[in-house]
């Protein structure tokens, strides 16, 4: 039996996170999501994707990449960008971006890639 699988780049912009988040809800409503937990991943794809925007595309150049996959009722979502990955230079915004990440997540990791930016790592639960 094959995976599910979503695989979309979009524009390091705000029409991009829209976008994002337009087709992993509908991707996941497809297989089972719904209600809460339909909700959690949205906001959480919502958060991930403008992120990547603000600090992976600096001045709305370059794209976003998101993947996602389905598996025993869960779904994985991955988020990257080819951005400066984590640096000690202040960000703005008020830093709650992540906690509304992680919320709903069955697992959640961030990470600098080798080969340049950053990775957000979600999985969810496809039921409330």
């Amino acid at each position: 039996m094959a995976v599910p699988v979503l695989a979309i780049a979009v524009p390091g912009c705000k029409a991009g996170v829209r976008e994002a988040r337009r087709d992993v809800r509908a991707f996941a409503a497809e297989h089972g999501g719904e209600g809460i937990a339909l909700a959690a991943i949205e906001l959480a794809v919502s958060e991930a994707v403008a992120n990547a925007v603000v600090h992976g595309c600096p001045g709305g150049r370059g794209e976003v990449r998101v993947e996602a996959d389905v598996e025993d009722h869960e779904l994985e979502v991955v988020v990257l960008d080819d951005g400066p990955g984590f640096t000690d230079a202040p960000r703005p915004g008020l830093g709650l971006g992540l906690a509304l990440m992680r919320e709903g997540t069955t697992a959640f990791q961030i990470r600098d890639r080798p080969e340049g930016g950053v990775e957000v790592w979600m999985r969810f639960p496809l039921e409330s």
